[in-house]
C-alpha cells in the first residue's frame, strides 16, 4: 500500500477539504456535503480517491491551514452550534477544539440549487408551463451558465416575454421564492417522466464512446441490425464538421480531393476562420485563390443549405475512416 506524502501546498482545494470530509463519520459527513453543490461534491467525491491514504503530517497541516483560515470569524448561531457538536464528537483533538471555535455560521442555501442536478431540457420541461415571470424568478436564481442552457431549451413562444421579465425583475418576496422553489420541487418529485430525471447519455454521448472504441465498425453494424435509423444517427455524430480542424494536412487534403468544390464553398460559408485556414493550408495556391473568390462573391445563405453541405463532407471523411485511408480525430487502436 503506498501512502501519499505531500505538503500541504501541494495539496488541491478539493483534496484539503476531502481530508477534512474523510475525518467526519459518515452522517456527518454526508451532512456537510449535502450542503455543497453538484459541483463541489464531484470535485470532492473525487479528490476522496486521491487522499485515501495520506500521510499524517499531510492531515495535519491541512488542519493547520483550516485553523488559520478561520480565526477570526464571527461567533456561531444556533445552527453553528449544532455543526460545533458534530465535529466535536467527530474530531475529539484540542486542534479540533480550536478549530471549531473559530468556525462561523454557514451560508445560507442558495435557492433551487436542486436544479444543479439536473439537465437542462429537463429543467425546461418542469417550469415550461409556469407563469413567464415565475419562469424568469427562477432563471435568476440558476448560475448563469444554467441559466442559459434552459432558456434556450424553453419553446421559442416564451423567449420574448420571459427576457423582457428578466430585464426588468424587481425584487420578490423571499416568502414568495420559497413558495416558488416548494412547487416546484413537488411537482419534480411527483412527476415520472423526463422532468424527473437527469439525463445520462444519448445519441451524442454514444457517438463519443462509439469514436474512442478500437471497435467502433462492430458496435454500429450491431446496432444497424436492430435499428438502423439510429445507427445512421450516431454515425453521423461521430465526425463532426468543426472536427476537420482535427484532421493533419495530409488528411484534409485528401478530403478536399473527395469533395466538389461548389459543396465546399457552401460548406465553407458556416465555418470559423481557423476552420477555412486549414481547410486553404491544404490546397495549393491557386485553388485556395479560387475558393476564397467564391466564397466572397456569395451572398447569404440558408443555414439548412450550409448543414447538407457540412453532412456530405463529414459523410465523405467517415467514409475514407471507414476505408482506411485516413484516420479521424478520437480513434483508439485503429482507424474509424
Amino acid at each position: 500500500m503506498t501512502v501519499l506524502q505531500v505538503a500541504g501546498s501541494e495539496l488541491s482545494g478539493a483534496q484539503k477539504c476531502a481530508i477534512l470530509v474523510l475525518l467526519l463519520e459518515e452522517p456527518q459527513a454526508a451532512e456537510l456535503l449535502r450542503r455543497m453543490d453538484a459541483g463541489e461534491v464531484r470535485a470532492v467525491g473525487e479528490a476522496m480517491l486521491s487522499v485515501a491514504e495520506i500521510d499524517p503530517a499531510a492531515i495535519d497541516r491541512v488542519l493547520d491551514e483550516f485553523l488559520e483560515r478561520t480565526r477570526g470569524v464571527s461567533a456561531l448561531d444556533s445552527q453553528g452550534r449544532q455543526v460545533r457538536a458534530v465535529l466535536s464528537r467527530a474530531l475529539g483533538t484540542p486542534r479540533a477544539e480550536r478549530v471549531i471555535d473559530a468556525l462561523g455560521p454557514p451560508a445560507a442555501a442558495r435557492r433551487f440549487a436542486a436544479f444543479d442536478w439536473i439537465d437542462t431540457a429537463a429543467i425546461a420541461v418542469l417550469i415550461a408551463d409556469e407563469h413567464p415571470q415565475a419562469i424568469a424568478v427562477v432563471l435568476a436564481h440558476l448560475p448563469e451558465a444554467l441559466a442559459a442552457g434552459v432558456l434556450d431549451a424553453l419553446p421559442v413562444t416564451l423567449h420574448a416575454d420571459v427576457i423582457l421579465r428578466l430585464a426588468t425583475l424587481n425584487p420578490v418576496s423571499p416568502q414568495v421564492i420559497a413558495d416558488l422553489e416548494a412547487d416546484l420541487e413537488a411537482k419534480l418529485a411527483s412527476r415520472d417522466g423526463a422532468a424527473g430525471k437527469a439525463a445520462l447519455a444519448g445519441t451524442d454521448f454514444t457517438a463519443r464512446l462509439v469514436t474512442l472504441s478500437s471497435n467502433h465498425k462492430a458496435l454500429l453494424e450491431a446496432l444497424a441490425s436492430v435499428d438502423d435509423t439510429l445507427a445512421a444517427r450516431i454515425a453521423e455524430q461521430l465526425f463532426l464538421f468543426s472536427d476537420l480542424l482535427q484532421l493533419d494536412t495530409k488528411a484534409m487534403q485528401m478530403v478536399v480531393r473527395e469533395t466538389e468544390s461548389a459543396v465546399l464553398a457552401v460548406a465553407l460559408k458556416g465555418a470559423t476562420q481557423p476552420l477555412r485556414d486549414h481547410v486553404f493550408a491544404a490546397m495549393s495556391s491557386r485553388a485556395a485563390s479560387q475558393l476564397q473568390d467564391d466564397l466572397a462573391e456569395r451572398g447569404p445563405m440558408k443555414r439548412a443549405e450550409v448543414d447538407a453541405a457540412q453532412a456530405e463532407i463529414c459523410a465523405a471523411v467517415r467514409r475514407l475512416g471507414d476505408s482506411g485511408a485516413i484516420m479521424l480525430p478520437g480513434a483508439s487502436g485503429g482507424y474509424v
